[in-house]
């Protein structure tokens, strides 16, 4: 409270400077603080205590007390929002500099002192060394129940705390053993038989039985609990625990991706005890099986730290710590666009010597046509006009136009077709006039972080002739999909997972999916064919079949213009070379399990690595 009386008193005197004295009566004190001659007497004691000011009083009639500043403003403020940290209270750290915002450059100060706070933290404790790895996110993670997850830090996350039956190796692109290490099949294909591993364990202490994954896998298939993923296990007719290590799965017809769907992340085991009695909390408190347990979640940080009971390799990391830290870039000029800076204790700010991880997106943005709504967009000619009136290299429509790529389609394409000439003003007038376009106001959602892309956007749109407001979808995934409903467009983002195949038909099949919400009865029954075939792949066609499948998939979306596709993104992650392990996952983010730091440095001419 004394750095409130402090910055109360300063404020009062607006025009003070540090160590010139100012004229002040104890009786303006006293009315500013709202306090008796004695307590401001106590206060002002303890302010020269800590060298914050020099107090000469008046002696005298007619002799006025002069009060001299010796500290600034923002270093008391700073010192304030530093306690919240220490105490883990983010949200009231970033209050505390929005109150003061009025003082010039302290956002910054704040953020670059926060940032260091960040990348890889070793802490000794005698002989014992805990190592943790820090990391700023710009919202909370609302969700870790594999069944309901959507975004991708949510997907990340079920990684590092759940497992799956089976994993997909994306080296090698095949399917390997996990909680099951062996399993058999029918000769048609229907009929599955799992045998998991004895002593795997939830990280509440008890072993995972079969009974856990019929629960986990039933759960996603019943309709009352309405996961957005039943649409994986459509094909299952029944899930049997044969005993406590053996679970059948019998299907109603072959499926080439029936595996692919037991190694998503989605399909990840969870303890049938803690999820029964939890209920919804279990989104927030999750319990799995894998490297890293959830010690806590809350309005500042998640936190977890390494399972040392884990049935595979132990993680190198010992705590993972996730800052909320509400639109930090926003906070400070000049904060550079990277999704991690790992950085080392002690380290200069330059990043020359560092080394960087980079790779283009799985995905790309978008922007997706809602066909279920009552408006032009429902019209081809209007799509057309939209994909051919927008041109996608202006600049304002992007962040970091140097690290852009135009798309083709959600994968991205090294030599993508015709991106180049897609752009066509003429060709989209003649479109919009056949559309029957009449200047109606169109609404485009976009979530929070968008909107400045969606306001550029809207703007693109202006200049075709198109009348567009913006409206912010909210952050969770149902208000985002409610919003997605009352949107004539959404502006979005999609992250394609190691499985590529599995990843595209979730987008056209998941009932969190904006371009499946968007999509016409009549379009998705076109689409339902070419799923099958996907499916039958193997059985029928043989392993090229997929590929086929997709193929005719993205010329049937791209000849009904259901999706405009704008562009991918180049990712990347700069780390000091003293950790090991690092690299960027399908999804963008670092595998924290095999992260390691080396504590001492070894020339390469005297020292080899040996594996």
């Amino acid at each position: 409270m004394l750095e409130q009386y402090y910055l109360t008193i300063r404020r009062q005197l607006p025009n003070a400077t540090e160590g010139e004295e100012a004229e002040v009566t104890l009786q303006q004190l006293a009315d500013w603080l709202h306090f008796s001659g004695r307590n401001v007497n106590i206060i002002l004691k303890k302010m020269e205590e800590l060298s914050w000011i020099r107090w000469i009083p008046g002696r005298g009639r007619g002799h006025r007390s002069r009060m001299a500043f010796r500290v600034t403003r923002e270093s008391l403020v700073l010192k304030m929002a530093e306690e919240h940290v220490a105490r883990g209270d983010l949200q009231q750290a970033f209050a505390c500099i929005d109150e003061h915002a009025y003082l010039p450059s302290l956002r910054d100060q704040f953020v670059y002192w926060l940032d260091s706070h960040f990348g890889y933290r070793p802490e000794q404790h005698h002989e014992e060394r805990t190592d943790t790895l820090r990391i700023p996110y710009h919202k909370p993670i609302l969700c870790m129940d594999p069944a309901f997850i959507t975004f991708v830090v949510e997907s990340h996350m079920a990684k590092q705390i759940f497992d799956g039956i089976v994993r997909y190796n994306h080296h090698t692109r095949t399917i390997e053993p996990h909680i099951a290490h062996f399993w058999i099949r029918s000769e048609d294909e229907t009929e599955w038989i799992f045998y998991l591993r004895k002593g795997v364990l939830f990280h509440h202490g008890r072993e995972l039985t079969a009974r856990d994954v019929k629960f986990s896998l039933d759960r996603i298939r019943d309709e009352h609990v309405d996961s957005p993923y039943r649409w994986m296990f459509q094909d299952v007719v029944c899930i049997e625990a044969l005993d406590r290590y053996a679970i059948r799965i019998r299907l109603a017809q072959p499926n080439s991706l029936f595996l692919h769907f037991l190694s998503f992340d989605r399909a990840s085991i969870v303890p049938e005890d803690l999820v029964s009695s939890q209920g919804a909390a279990f989104k927030r408190h999750p319990v799995g099986t894998g490297p890293f347990q959830v010690v806590q979640h809350d309005a500042n940080m998640f936190v977890c730290e390494a399972f040392p009971r884990y049935f595979d390799k132990r993680a190198h990391l010992d705590r993972l710590e996730i800052w909320y830290t509400p639109d930090l870039e926003c906070k400070a000029s000049g904060y550079e666009r990277t999704m991690y800076r790992i950085r080392t204790p002690g380290e200069e700010d330059s990043h020359e010597r560092w080394n960087k991880v980079e790779m283009i997106s799985r995905g790309s943005k978008m922007l997706t046509f809602n066909l279920r709504m009552q408006g032009p967009q429902r019209q081809l000619c209007f799509r057309q006009a939209v994909v051919h009136g927008i041109d996608r290299k202006k600049l304002e429509l992007l962040h970091t136009p140097e690290d852009a790529r135009l798309a083709d389609w959600f994968i991205y394409e090294h030599h993508p077709s015709d991106q180049e000439t897609l752009y066509n003003p003429q060709l989209a007038r003649e479109l919009l006039r056949q559309s029957g376009y009449d200047g109606e106001e169109l609404v485009l959602g976009a979530s929070q972080a968008y909107l400045e892309e969606a306001g550029a956007l809207a703007a693109l749109f202006a200049e075709m002739g198109v009348n567009v407001c913006v409206q912010t979808l909210d952050n969770d995934s149902c208000g985002r999909i409610k919003g997605g409903r009352r949107s004539h467009m959404c502006l979005g983002t999609i992250i394609l997972d190691d499985d590529l195949v599995l990843s595209v038909i979730e987008l056209f099949m998941a009932d969190n999916s904006l371009v499946h919400r968007h999509l016409s009865d009549e379009l998705l029954q076109e689409m339902r064919p070419l799923f099958q075939q996907i499916y039958a792949a193997e059985c029928e066609s043989g392993p090229g079949g997929q590929s086929e499948g997709l193929k005719r998939l993205e010329k049937l979306v791209k000849s009904r213009a259901a999706v405009f596709f704008l562009y991918h993104w180049q990712q990347r992650t700069l780390y000091h070379p003293s950790l090991r392990g690092v690299s960027l996952n399908a999804l963008g983010w670092v595998p924290f399990r095999d992260v390691w730091f080396e504590p001492v440095s070894l020339e390469p001419t005297n020292f080899s690595a040996a594996f």
